[in-house]
């Protein structure tokens, strides 16, 4: 911060010498001038003075018959003295910052995160074609709505959260809930299941819950209820209102694991690597550029880079596409060679799960052969916490009747 000061209100850099440097240092002292940078050189002392201290400096320096000279100049006001003939220069930079505010209005970058279920691609082509384009005005863009149409029209989404960052709109997607998950629904909700299974633990901080430990629940069922039930003495309903549901709910399920590799496999020896620029981008337009063929086996991957200044994102960009060409050598695996394969994807499978806080209670996994392939297949046990986001649904009579009333005072 002290170096921007200095440069935004410039700086001399100074030789002092005579014979009564040290009085003229007490003057300025005396005078609460700040000399940083002060040390013997040349034929006296050096330091760096602010450049409107400069008049001062000299008056003092004749007063003690101290010579002062200087040795260079920076800072902003020095570089606009330097240059101020070139109008044309300075004008250039404030249409350029100009023309960045402008286009730092609009939404020019739409990322996701979370998803698992549901490709990046896809949810993509979601959004665009259905709410926002690249290029749309940030006022225009509705997150609260954008969240509720993306919970509702995804079954395997559980919360979302949508955030407009510089030029960026970014998608957070979590497809269940737990209590790392920071949920923030704007208004009163229920919490459903969207797994099958049996409920072994659950903890309710606030709403009406449905379920207990040991209940069967299927996806849609309510496990917490948004509505609260305000009970007389007698156990009449005086009140009803509604809230946020919020709790954590553990359920048991058992899910079906199945994996195949071929007896005879193909894989890739990679002998050559090349880069192309595919596209330029500028606003809305592309300019599509040409691609010499490749010849042979190759891998492509399609890359999108965009000039951005964190999380400012401008129109302008390439498109590029890396070829990796390869030659397929063939592989016959023996029963071995195969299993070993199988559970080093199985361990794979299971370590992503544990990642997302979900314990694995056991695997009943069977290992064979059928035809040409070798196929891992059984089921998996885990225990995971569940539950998605929901609007307020009226509970069924029997719903109520379940609910253990409890005495409470109206408010």
């Amino acid at each position: 911060m002290v170096r921007l000061i200095q440069y935004f209100f410039g700086s001399i850099f100074l030789e002092i010498s005579g014979p009564s440097v040290e009085r003229f240092l007490n003057l300025c002292a005396k005078q609460n001038l700040v000399l940083w940078k002060l040390k013997p050189g040349g034929k006296g002392y050096q330091c760096s003075i602010q450049k409107r201290a400069y008049e001062t400096v000299l008056t003092l320096a004749e007063k003690t018959g101290t010579t002062v000279q200087i040795l260079g100049r920076k800072g902003l006001p020095f570089f606009l003295l330097q240059h101020r003939k070139r109008k044309m220069f300075f004008f250039g930079i404030g249409m350029a910052l100009v023309l960045m505010f402008l286009m730092s209005q609009f939404i020019w970058e739409i990322t996701i995160s979370g998803n698992e279920r549901y490709s990046k691609s896809d949810m993509l082509k979601y959004v665009r074609n259905n709410f926002y384009q690249i290029g749309t005005f940030k006022k225009k863009i509705d997150c609260n709505l954008l969240e509720e149409h993306i919970r509702e029209d995804h079954e395997g989404i559980a919360w979302v959260s949508c955030s407009i960052n510089g030029t960026r709109l970014h998608i957070d997607i979590k497809e269940s809930l737990d209590r790392k998950t920071k949920q923030n629904p704007k208004k009163p909700c229920d919490i459903v299941s969207n797994k099958k299974g049996t409920i072994t633990a659950m903890s309710v901080k606030s709403g009406t819950p449905l379920v207990q430990v040991g209940d069967k629940v299927k996806i849609g069922d309510t496990l917490i209820s948004g509505m609260i039930y305000y009970y007389s003495d007698d156990y009449q309903v005086t009140e009803t209102s509604k809230i946020k549901a919020d709790g954590q709910i553990i359920l048991r399920t058992n899910e079906e694991y199945k994996e195949t590799i071929p007896i005879a496999t193909y894989e890739k020896k990679f002998v050559s690597k090349s880069t192309r620029v595919e596209s330029i981008q500028l606003l809305n337009w592309q300019l599509k550029l040409p691609i010499k063929e490749q010849k042979g086996d190759f891998d492509v991957l399609g890359e999108k880079k965009l000039l951005h200044i964190g999380d400012l994102y401008f129109p302008i960009g390439i498109t590029t596409k890396k070829f990796e060409g390869y030659e397929p050598e063939r592989r016959v695996l023996t029963e071995a060679q195969a299993q070993s394969r199988l559970k080093k994807r199985l361990a794979s499978y299971l370590e992503k799960k544990k990642k997302k806080g979900i314990k694995v209670i056991k695997t009943n996994i069977q290992y064979q052969r059928q035809g040409n392939d070798y196929i891992a297949k059984g089921t998996i046990q885990v225990e995971e916490p569940v539950g998605k986001i929901r609007n307020i649904k009226s509970l069924t009579k029997k719903q109520v009747e379940k609910i253990t009333p409890t005495t409470a005072t109206p408010r």
